[in-house]
């Protein structure tokens, strides 16, 4: 089935959009991440007051859907344990069915070797995970040395361009082309070559029989002028004072 967007509607013809096809054209476009103005990527994770977190303003893309936070956005996370400790994990959550992309903070579960909670990827939900905040036994307020930034990983990223150059393609083109020239030139190298051979043959038959007319002035001419005239490229057996030699080259 064929599919194309976007038209006006007209008398007649009304047209109606999903915000879903708007998201499907802009994924096209752009992988899922963050936003980064001035050098510097967006939603920054960093120690609040006692046992929170702050998310700094930033924009997020994910499926084809913007998210913008203008604020520092406070998390207050449960209290830690007296014994063990966990590892939170903040992600920038997107959920079509509740229609929402949204900050969140998963709680980790306590641990000798506490684990960073997983992330979600469904068809209809998907997870970037902005920092890994640990909560230390006995707790009260959260360090920055507790915090792991995972925004600049294969767990979130960066805003790119999904234009790509598909360059096996071209240089198949591109080859195939060469080919051609290389074929077209070899074809007519051949007629060339051929065309020169004849017209060498041409030149050499005329030019021996040219030297075979010299050669046989000169002899005619012994007889007139009573001495002989020897042409050759080597000198000649029996040659005797008074005769001429032209030697050949």
């Amino acid at each position: 089935m064929e599919h194309y967007r976007f038209f006006n509607s007209a008398e007649g013809d009304e047209r109606l959009y999903l915000a879903s096809d708007y998201a499907e054209y802009f994924s096209r476009f752009l992988s899922d991440g963050l936003y980064a103005e001035n050098g510097q990527a967006g939603l920054n994770v960093k120690p609040g007051s006692d046992l929170s977190i702050i998310t700094e303003p930033g924009f997020g893309f994910i499926r084809g859907y913007m998210y913008h936070n203008d604020i520092d956005l406070i998390r207050v996370l449960d209290p830690s344990d007296s014994m063990l400790d966990r590892i939170d994990r903040t992600v920038l959550r997107f959920d079509e069915v509740a229609r929402t992309i949204t900050v969140v903070v998963k709680k980790g579960s306590f641990s000798s070797t506490p684990q960073v909670p997983a992330l979600e990827i469904t068809s209809t939900v998907k997870e970037l995970a902005l920092a890994q905040t640990r909560i230390r036994r006995g707790a009260t307020t959260i360090l920055a040395s507790d915090i792991t930034d995972e925004r600049l990983t294969a767990n979130c990223g960066l805003v790119s361009s999904l234009i790509t150059i598909p360059a096996q393609e071209m240089w198949d083109v591109w080859n195939t082309t060469l080919d051609q020239i290389e074929s077209a030139w070899a074809s007519k190298t051949s007629v060339v070559d051929s065309e020169w051979a004849n017209k060498k043959a041409l030149v050499d038959s005329e030019w021996d029989n040219i030297q075979a007319d010299w050669q046989t002035w000169f002899s005619s001419r012994q007889n007139d002028i009573g001495l002989r005239v020897l042409v050759g490229p080597t000198e000649p057996s029996g040659i005797v004072a008074g005769d001429i030699w032209f030697k050949e080259v």
